[in-house]
């Protein structure tokens, strides 16, 4: 019988089960001792399963599942109530003492619809008799005739990361900073009207579950109505102090779905409640779940966020598809941030920002306000936050402010 690769460091299990040192002096658990460890773990942890709560935890880890108030591990059950996980819907769990050089848990949850009870158009019913309109545009006279594009993507609203070593941190403070510091740029280029395009993944998650352990890189509190909620109101915040506001356009992305599988649900539908809320409140929004065309001063601007098959088109069959003829095209996407789970290591080193750049045309991934996970990390990519600030010149062509916060 093989030896397990897993070494015990507490004594007091190494003498419950008499465990001996190896010529290391290490001591190690053989496939004979595994069921008597996990019955020692559930003991310990039974003790502290009447007297625990949320707040007795100080997270000298992210998602650990240890306890440093009593020094002993959660029990499955506690894990999930620390960090907002739906225990009811666990399927399977395994506990990794050391794989994460901290105990955690490793969960898959059942295949559950989550969709299938929750009804869009009843809710925008609710939102319609509970929200007010409360927007006032800020209209300044800039003396001039030029409109401006403000482009947003991979907003990832919920999603907390924190002390990983290439990868920035990221929160929902760091988002709301960076949102601020584009209105802030945007308002200080002259333009008699401005346009914003949010190109999809408003959320990091709806139900928590879009994909088996998404939850270990999220702010337990942002699922459901709160995301939505929340999400809306720091959209609110910082669209309300861009001057001169004419449009708000947004695209449904991938993370935007608000069931478990994006068999289930393929229209963003988080993205559409969120655009939907705005609207009430007071701002001209228009939402599509994968393609929005919107024609300023002369350049028509095609919205995607990247996930759908039409991103794997070539640019000028989505120009014959979604362009305007005859005048300059520009395609944004987004998507494409650190987190690139479908590329190989040979695609990831030949991608580039700028995918296509005509006389006429030009096709732009843009950069993302969320810049990884643990995931993103372990594939050696990372990437740094930003926005872009987009306009026409006298000739019809584009300009552009490319900025990095």
């Amino acid at each position: 019988m093989k030896t397990k690769r897993l070494r015990i460091r507490d004594k007091e299990i190494i003498k419950k089960l008499k465990l001996k040192p190896n010529k290391s002096q290490r001591y190690r658990l053989d496939n004979f001792k595994i069921k008597e460890y996990y019955q020692i773990l559930a003991d310990q942890q039974v003790k502290t399963e009447s007297t625990t709560s949320d707040n007795d935890y100080k997270d000298t880890f992210f998602l650990s599942a240890w306890c440093p108030k009593t020094n002993t591990i959660l029990t499955i059950k506690q894990y999930c109530v620390k960090y907002n996980l739906p225990y009811e819907d666990i399927s399977s769990f395994k506990f990794l003492p050391y794989h994460y050089k901290e105990p955690s848990y490793n969960i898959v949850f059942k295949d559950k619809q989550i969709d299938n009870e929750f009804d869009v158009e009843e809710l925008k019913a609710t939102l319609a008799k509970e929200l007010k309109k409360t927007h006032k545009p800020l209209q300044l006279d800039e003396q001039t005739n030029t409109e401006g594009v403000l482009k947003w993507a991979d907003l990832h609203f919920g999603a907390m990361i924190e002390g990983l070593v290439k990868t920035r941190d990221f929160n929902t403070q760091i988002l709301k900073d960076g949102l601020l510091t584009s209105v802030e740029d945007f308002n200080n280029i002259r333009f008699a009207k401005r346009h914003v395009h949010i190109q999809g993944d408003l959320i990091e998650s709806f139900t928590g579950l879009n994909h088996i352990n998404s939850w270990h890189s999220m702010d337990s509190k942002m699922i459901g109505a709160t995301v939505i909620k929340l999400c809306t109101k720091l959209l609110d915040e910082a669209l309300s102090k861009i001057n001169n506001l004419e449009t708000v356009k947004i695209i449904g992305g991938n993370h935007d779905r608000i069931s478990k599988d994006n068999k289930e649900d393929v229209k963003g539908g988080a993205a559409e409640i969120i655009a939907y809320c705005l609207e009430l409140i007071g701002y001209n929004v228009e939402f599509h779940p994968y393609v929005i065309s919107h024609e300023v001063q002369g350049i028509c601007y095609i919205n995607l966020h990247g996930d759908k098959k039409v991103s794997s088109k070539t640019s000028e069959e989505i120009v014959s598809l979604y362009g305007a003829q005859g005048k300059y095209n520009f395609i944004t996407e987004a998507h494409l941030h650190s987190a690139i789970e479908k590329l190989t290591a040979i695609q990831r080193s030949k991608y580039k920002v700028i995918q296509d750049d005509k006389l006429m045309l030009r096709r732009l991934t843009l950069k993302p306000f969320f810049t990884g996970n643990y995931y993103s990390e372990t594939l050696g990519y990372n990437t740094n936050a930003g926005y872009s600030i987009l306009w026409a010149n006298h000739k019809g062509l584009p300009k552009m402010l490319d900025n990095t916060i």
